[in-house]
């Protein structure tokens, strides 16, 4: 604790002299308020091993957010306590605004913040375009970088559009680096080519709390929500309002299985290449494909980023702030836990290989 709270001193310091203002105590008292009801790995996390650490780590890191004023060093406090939750789908957001206007300081605040302790990452240049590329007469690279929902529409019209490659293609390489996730949605399209035998799903698990319900309601409003979406949203709403302080399971079961009527002849080896900030929806996305006799796993550990998900945006005091909690939890837990850990590849691709892509395509082949 004495180290975080010699980061807070030192970039308090740094720059207090030209930073906005805000009232950081009622900031922080709003952060604990929003995440302690709502903020689906709570009770796991704080239990009573560590709950008179947890109190203490808290009560002194108010007692420094009531003198401080400034913007940044006050989200350095904030940050300080989410970060005793080692989720990162928990955490406070600098507004974009801000990011915009202050860059530099952005950059110094993250400078503060040990990374994990990691190899040096591939200095690979990844394309940012959802992409099919041809890569040699039997085999082809599909490029995914993203799996929000904005990117559902480029997915499912290239596999509309590349139909017949796709079905003529034997190797494929689905690039998944760099992938924060988005929605599970975005790659239903995509699972028929993967498929061979059913796919076992834990399911997610959602924190009744009347934050949670209220910010439901909100999203239910969304005249652009699907109306699958809508009625999966109404039906997890009645629930919780049913069993507020609970957890809640939509679909009732610990497991389901997921059953397509045939399988593809082809592809019929894909590879799926994966580092360090595949995350999310794109963890997901790995357990439902490494399911598959087809997939093989290339790369590093994934991020880890997935037991607890279907994040939420909520408001604090301050306009520049903007905190994201995990409503849910999922049923693999407690004895598959992913966070911190990440999903293994079968064969690890060292950050330092050259022409990944072709190393990959020569071991694919080779398998049988």
């Amino acid at each position: 604790m004495k180290k975080l709270l010699a980061i807070i001193s030192i970039v308090y310091c740094s720059f207090i002299s030209n930073a906005q203002e805000c009232n950081c105590k009622l900031n922080f008292e709003a952060l604990v308020n929003q995440v302690k009801p709502n903020y689906a790995g709570f009770n796991d996390k704080v239990n009573a091993k560590n709950l008179t650490y947890f109190n203490d780590f808290t009560s002194k890191l108010q007692n420094k957010a009531a003198n401080v004023k400034a913007i940044d060093s006050c989200y350095v406090i904030l940050k300080t306590w989410t970060n005793f939750f080692k989720d990162r789908h928990l955490r406070v957001q600098l507004g974009w605004r801000y990011r915009e206007k202050f860059p530099e300081k952005v950059k110094e605040i993250n400078k503060q913040f040990p990374k994990r302790d990691l190899p040096p990452a591939a200095q690979d240049k990844l394309s940012e375009e959802t992409s099919i590329t041809i890569l040699e007469n039997d085999a082809l690279l599909f490029r995914l970088p993203s799996f929000e929902w904005s990117e559902k529409k480029k997915i499912d019209s290239l596999i509309t559009n590349y139909k017949s490659t796709l079905k003529d293609k034997p190797y494929w390489v689905i690039d998944l680096r760099g992938n924060a996730g988005g929605t599970d949605y975005a790659y239903n399209s995509l699972l028929p080519y993967l498929y061979t035998n059913p796919i076992k799903v834990k399911p997610d698990e959602y924190w009744a709390s009347d934050g949670n319900i209220n910010i439901l309601k909100e999203n239910l409003s969304d005249t652009n929500l699907p109306e699958g979406n809508k009625q999966f949203l109404s039906s997890v709403i009645k629930l919780m309002e049913n069993n507020k302080g609970k957890f809640v399971n939509p679909s009732g079961k610990d497991f389901f299985l997921t059953t397509l009527d045939s399988v593809y002849k082809y592809p019929k080896k894909i590879a799926i290449l994966i580092d360090r900030n595949s995350e999310s929806s794109a963890e997901t996305f790995l357990l439902n494909a490494k399911q598959s006799k087809k997939v093989i796993l290339f790369g590093e550990n994934s991020a880890g980023v997935l037991d607890y998900s279907n994040t939420q945006y909520f408001d604090l005091p301050q306009p520049d702030f903007k905190l994201v909690a995990a409503i849910s939890r999922s049923k693999r837990l407690p004895l598959y836990p992913i966070d911190n850990i990440g999903i293994a590849p079968d064969v690890k691709i060292t950050n330092d290989t050259p022409d990944k892509l072709k190393v990959i395509l020569k071991k694919l082949k080779s398998k049988k």
